[in-house]
């Protein structure tokens, strides 16, 4: 009986030392999270306050310049809402701006990093935040080159597969080269057109719009000649070709000049997209002997349209504001 009544007090002590050190677990988890909550948002908050005081630097600067939000942003290619949100310390300059912005404001990169003008900075303290920033700026543009890179080497090992497999397929179903003609032109002209936007982005439309223009007349006569019978893919795809070519370089000409208003260039697009339209079905028509528009076409146009009027408006509503 005595032991027991021992071994029901020494399972209840230890029933009791299992939950009190559960609960002391629970209780220390729970100071944790909210140490480390009140840390992130101690962290947010002196963020906002530092971009707050960069903003407000900006701001002041800015109207001793005499010059507006909209001026400012000009100067730098990017758009007004954007210097607006570094006034309200609601985000900060992009590191590439740093330089040119302070250039533009008359003071340091360093000084507008603190937020306030100052006399101490010495000229090695200047050098050496320039350096850091164009050292910076360097390793971005390296990464998106990598990146651009690997997005590139993966497009052409992924064309060089669809050859492979077309290639491989086509000789042991028929033992020549028959219907993989077709895939393998198409894949070689694919290659050659978006490898330069693939490759250096931005700056590679140029190589892409070169490469459709040359090659895509070529193309067709390709397509053509290896379909063989009486066809119209050289009387309309040509023409057809020539439109939309000159359509493609005058949406690129019109956003290059109109580059500071988007939605202007994107308005002009749209209506330069319909014009394009009824040209392509004015062709059609005539060469296939069909109507000139029906209900879907009909239906684009007041797509387009209504498209090129929200651009337009929201376009107002900014030179507005």
């Amino acid at each position: 009986m005595y032991e027991e009544s021992e071994n029901k007090k020494n399972g209840n002590l230890c029933k009791v030392n299992r939950q009190s050190v559960g609960k002391l677990c629970t209780v220390g988890y729970n100071f944790k999270v909210r140490k480390f909550k009140k840390s992130c948002v101690q962290r947010k908050r002196g963020l906002f306050m530092e971009n707050k005081k960069i903003g407000q630097f900006i701001a002041e600067l800015r109207k001793e310049k005499q010059m507006t939000q909209k001026e400012l942003a000009e100067k730098l290619y990017i758009t007004d809402k954007a210097v607006s949100k570094w006034e309200r310390g609601l985000s900060c300059p992009d590191i590439s701006l740093i330089s040119p912005l302070a250039d533009i404001l008359g003071i340091t990169a360093s000084e507008l990093l603190n937020g306030e003008k100052s006399s101490v900075i010495s000229k090695d303290m200047n050098d050496s935040v320039d350096n850091a920033l164009e050292y910076a700026q360097k390793a971005t543009t390296g990464k998106l080159k990598s990146i651009h890179n690997v997005f590139a080497a993966g497009y052409t090992a992924l064309l060089l597969i669809g050859v492979v497999v077309c290639t491989v397929c086509n000789l042991a179903i028929s033992g020549c080269f028959t219907w993989s003609l077709y895939p393998i032109s198409a894949i070689v002209f694919a290659w050659f057109v978006f490898f330069p936007v693939i490759r250096y982005g931005a700056k590679g439309i140029w190589g892409s719009l070169i490469a459709l223009t040359v090659l895509i007349i070529p193309f067709l006569h390709v397509l053509a000649a290896l379909i063989k019978g009486d066809n119209l893919i050289r009387p309309i795809g040509v023409r057809v070709t020539v439109v939309s070519l000159i359509f493609l370089w005058s949406v690129f000409v019109i956003f290059k000049v109109l580059h500071k208003k988007k939605l202007l260039a994107a308005t002009i697009t749209c209506l330069l997209a319909i014009v394009l339209c009824i040209v392509i079905n004015c062709t059609l028509s005539v060469m296939l002997k069909e109507p000139v528009s029906d209900v879907w076409d009909i239906l684009a146009y007041v797509v387009l349209l209504m498209l090129a009027v929200g651009f337009f408006v929201q376009h107002c509503r900014c030179e507005r504001g």
